[in-house]
């Protein structure tokens, strides 16, 4: 890869901040002319180590600061802060992250244009993800075969997620071998971004096959920390490296990458935000724009841990460092098993609540338990009795929180306060949606291997207990998004071209633009945003007056 540092006031025709699922994308695609220059920044380092490649390596790299950076929400009511870990790497989140590979369907893509965001449809999405897919199942109309991003299915069966399936079954969701080609109740083998039991990041498929790209530099370590101006233009980034300041100039467009996290950071520190949050945080206002950092939306479920008996499952595999190293030295010669997918087998996608209109719950499993911690790591322990794991997510959620600066400077820390479970609604749900999983799990054939509910608990059935224990001790999904959100409204952040209202030279393109969380997970419904915003940014460049006629080939490598 292009790595050369580039100098202080280098001028490009775009930089782009942040080398995530959005940021890689964006920079294989605008890099496509070479007379076009692009600059990508990113805040961590490369992604050279061998742990990136192993799908289950997340294990060891989701807690590592120098692959990942967490955010600290304020207290909760109890008085513990969460961390919310994102990707501080080349690749971002796509190099530590779980590799769920779950699209969503046609109704919440849909319900962006009917908001009042032309173009931004199903339709659309659907084209990025055949274009951006080189799917196991092969091509069809829903998925594609030929793109940059492998697709695999986690292989082989296993029995107990072959009695969970049974169990779903029973209850009306019915086994489909690709979960994104239906929008119907479902479950299914997680499909996973990997090749050949590899992890295939964003920053795999996208920028290491362009490494000879003259016109593409990559900046790692580099941590944008405001923008530059000229009047109401963003004419560039000043940037903190190691412990120098380095200022980059765009002669055409700044975009930033950085995700539902640090987009908002990034805009508030230069100026863009709510003028109380702003001067509160010694910021000069430059453009009132009252939702940065609003709208903050995250997945709030409950994790169930299970004590198994008459099944195997994944613990005999890795409860000791002799099995974990036998089960690895399986892997580097097959590819597959258990740690040749990403954090869970299963994925399944049904109502809780039978008067929803559509499946109104999430949930993934795997035949793996870990119910205690390495005092001296931290990293949680495989249980030696088979166990498992079902993670029960509510799809919807309408809490919304929010993020913002408290200072001008990088190492003031943010205020994240998530407001998790604020709403009747969302509290309805988590209840709905524990005892639903609570049911399969009680259904044959999987309910005759059942021993033990350990987390929860079998003590936890009070609705009110139940809204508390998701409050204080529930699961956060690791999809935060809507800090920078997309619509008409005048006092939205960004329009339908994703580009920052009240500036000029400046888009957001990530998942800060969603408005409510996608009927899946962010990993492909992100690609497929920044594929679609390079479409928007090549046909208005092509379309400007003086234009240069394009020589992008529409080609990933």
């Amino acid at each position: 890869m292009t790595r050369h540092r580039a100098r202080s006031n280098s001028t490009f025709d775009y930089i782009i901040v942040g080398a995530g699922a959005a940021g890689c994308i964006l920079a294989n695609r605008l890099s496509e002319d070479p007379t076009t220059s692009v600059l990508l920044i990113e805040a961590g380092g490369r992604d050279s180590h061998v742990m990136h490649l192993v799908p289950k390596g997340f294990y060891f790299t989701l807690s590592n600061p120098n692959y990942a950076k967490t955010f600290a929400t304020t207290a909760f009511a109890d008085g513990h802060v969460e961390r919310l870990p994102r990707g501080r790497v080349l690749g971002g989140s796509t190099t530590i992250n779980g590799l769920v590979w779950n699209r969503g369907w046609a109704p919440y893509y849909d319900a962006w244009e009917k908001a009042g965001n032309p173009g931004w449809n199903w339709q659309r999405f659907l084209t990025a993800f055949r274009e951006i897919e080189r799917h196991q199942l092969g091509a069809s109309d829903v998925r594609g075969g030929e793109g940059p991003v492998d697709i695999e299915i986690a292989r082989p069966p296993e029995e107990t997620c072959e009695a969970v399936i049974a169990a779903f079954a029973g209850h009306g969701v019915g086994f489909r071998e690709d979960m994104n080609d239906s929008g119907e109740e479902r479950v299914s083998y997680v499909a996973s971004n990997t090749r050949r039991g590899t992890r295939m990041s964003a920053a795999r498929a996208f920028l290491r096959p362009i490494r000879s790209r003259r016109n593409l530099t990559v900046a790692t370590h580099t941590e944008a920390e405001e923008l530059t101006w000229d009047g109401d233009r963003v004419t560039g980034v000043s940037c903190q490296f190691r412990e120098s300041t380095v200022r980059y100039s765009a002669r055409r467009e700044v975009l930033v990458c950085g995700g539902a996290f640090d987009s908002p950071l990034l805009l508030e520190r230069s100026g863009i935000g709510n003028p109380e949050v702003l001067t509160a945080a010694g910021v000069p206002v430059r453009v009132a724009s009252p939702r940065v950092g609003e709208n903050f939306k995250e997945h709030r479920g409950i994790l169930l841990q299970y004590r198994l008996a008459g099944v195997r499952g994944y613990n005999s595999s890795a409860s000791s460092r002799l099995r974990y190293l036998w089960t690895g030295f399986k892997y580097l010669f097959s590819r597959r098993g258990v740690i040749a997918h990403g954090g869970y087998a299963l994925s399944a996608i049904y109502k809780s609540d039978p008067d929803s209109e559509h499946p109104d719950t999430q949930a993934f499993f795997t035949p793996i338990s870990t119910s205690a911690v390495n005092p001296m790591s931290g990293r949680m322990v495989v249980d030696k009795e088979p166990g498992a794991k079902f993670v029960a997510l509510p799809m919807y959620p309408t809490s919304a929180g929010s993020l913002h600066i408290t200072g001008p400077h990088l190492d003031d820390p943010p205020r994240l306060e998530p407001n998790f479970l604020s709403t009747d609604e969302d509290r309805r749900m988590l209840v709905k949606a524990l005892h639903k999983a609570r049911e399969v799990m009680a259904t044959g054939p999987i309910a005759e291997h059942v021993v033990e509910e350990l987390q929860p608990g079998p003590q936890l059935v009070a609705d009110d207990d139940i809204i508390e224990y998701g409050i204080n001790s529930g699961n956060a999904g690791a999809h935060g998004l809507g800090t920078c959100a997309m619509g008409p409204d005048p006092d939205d952040v960004v329009d339908a071209s994703l580009k920052v209202r009240g500036t000029r030279g400046l888009r957001v393109v990530d998942a800060s633009v969603f408005r409510d969380q996608p009927s899946g997970n962010n990993n492909a419904p992100t690609m497929a945003l920044a594929w679609i915003a390079a479409d928007i940014i090549e046909a208005e460049a092509s379309a400007a007056p003086g234009a240069r006629p394009s020589t992008a080939r529409h080609s990933t490598s």
